[in-house]
């Protein structure tokens, strides 16, 4: 492949070097240089810069950027938010309405990777979305139920990772289904496990689970070493009563128990601290925040009381916890000083159902020489489309 790169004294650069210096820069930099001829586009679009890329920029640089999702209607309509966060104060900078897709209110989940996954319960829609290279791919139908049964119309339970040995992705489904006799809705049967892998571009049944759980989708990207967890009650639409443990890696799913407080009057969420799964507690304006080691749970803070406090949401950067307070606005909280600062964003809705960091990258949602369609009107608009300064004097040995 020939690259017209040179220093300043007219000297060509080694591909290698090039490529280094390409896998520093921001996605909306290298989308750009795309532009400026093929063998430019060839070395911006291999796998090779996206692996580098992954591991250069998007593993060293924090999220700036939330997506946060807010139910708006008891039908339960979804509504999203971009907000631009400053750390100096930590402050929402500036915040938009997101519109999504031509589908009707989806849930996003992640990002792994720059990736996220969309579900859309009013459709049955699923698919991935890489909002930085304006790519998304539809999912093929989960397989049918069984013979005289039907998919609940409740809500999926779902994760999304990439394989550690397979380097995969993967899209994980838990659906409920019942019998469609009369009457038969209210027996409760174990959940029905679907696993899609991108590079196939197909769903396996991987099984059912071994008792009935309803659980709750995590409102941040909860996957810990490749492993998932969600929160889970025994009785339909009841209070969590244990963490469900699942690793498809060796198909171990099992439950926790959780630890011993009153969940009568308490708001959980699960969350990640320092790599290890974290259960966020608000009971009596008092933020609780167990770790899980070994299938143990050991108190880690206490934090409170907490005037305006309603329920934990999740975590984001440097180990801090996101609240949302009465009045909907997003709180984010140092469990290690206890200091709450107000992000200056408000929902005004019935519930927040999502926060997720939004981080940039370049790995594709297609597969081969499939294409992935794209969306007009679901771009991330908080970054700036700039160069950044910090990368000027990098960018001078391609002139």
């Amino acid at each position: 492949m020939s690259i017209a790169m040179e220093t300043m004294t007219g000297d060509p650069l080694p591909e290698d070097v090039i490529i280094e210096i390409l896998s520093r820069l921001p996605v909306k930099n290298l989308l750009q240089f795309k532009c400026v001829c093929k063998s430019w586009y060839a070395i911006i679009t291999s796998p090779n810069l996206i692996s580098k890329h992954l591991r250069n920029y998007y593993d060293k640089n924090d999220s700036d950027c939330l997506l946060a999702q807010y139910c708006v209607t008891q039908a339960g309509e979804i509504a999203s938010f971009e907000l631009l966060v400053d750390e100096t104060p930590t402050r929402a900078l500036s915040y938009g309405s997101l519109h999504l897709m031509r589908f009707h209110s989806p849930y996003i989940y992640g990002p792994c990777d720059g990736i996220f996954y969309m579900y859309g319960h009013f459709y049955d829609f699923r698919a991935l979305w890489n909002p930085a290279v304006n790519e998304l791919k539809t999912l093929p139908p989960i397989p049918n139920p069984p013979f005289s049964f039907s998919y609940s119309p409740g809500y999926d339970a779902y994760g999304f990772r990439l394989h550690p040995v397979t380097k995969d992705y993967e899209v994980i489904v838990m659906r409920e289904y019942w019998r469609e006799e009369e009457g038969a809705w209210e027996d409760r049967y174990p959940l029905s496990v679907f696993v899609y892998t991108l590079s196939s571009d197909s769903w396996r049944y991987w099984g059912d689970l071994s008792r009935y759980y309803h659980l709750h989708n995590n409102k941040c990207y909860i996957c810990v070493k490749g492993v998932f967890y969600w929160l889970g009650s025994y009785g339909a639409c009841g209070d969590p009563e244990v963490a469900i443990y699942f690793d498809m890696a060796t198909n171990v799913c099992q439950e926790i128990q959780l630890p011993d407080y009153d969940k009568s009057y308490s708001c959980e969420s699960l969350a990640v601290y320092k790599d290890s799964i974290a259960l966020l507690v608000v009971q009596e304006r008092v933020l609780h925040v167990w770790t899980l080691d070994e299938r143990c749970w050991t108190k880690t803070f206490v934090v409170g009381p907490l005037l305006g406090v309603q329920y934990p949401v999740g975590h984001w950067q440097n180990n801090t916890m996101i609240l949302m307070s009465d009045s909907y606005e997003l709180l984010l909280c140092d469990p290690r000083t206890q200091e709450i600062t107000g992000l200056g964003f408000e929902g005004r809705t019935i519930r927040c159902v999502g926060i997720f960091a939004y981080k940039e990258s370049l790995v594709p949602v297609k597969n081969g020489h499939e294409e992935a369609e794209t969306i007009s009107d679901g771009k991330i608009i908080c970054s700036p489309f700039l160069m950044d300064p910090d990368y000027e004097e990098a960018l001078k040995l391609f002139d």
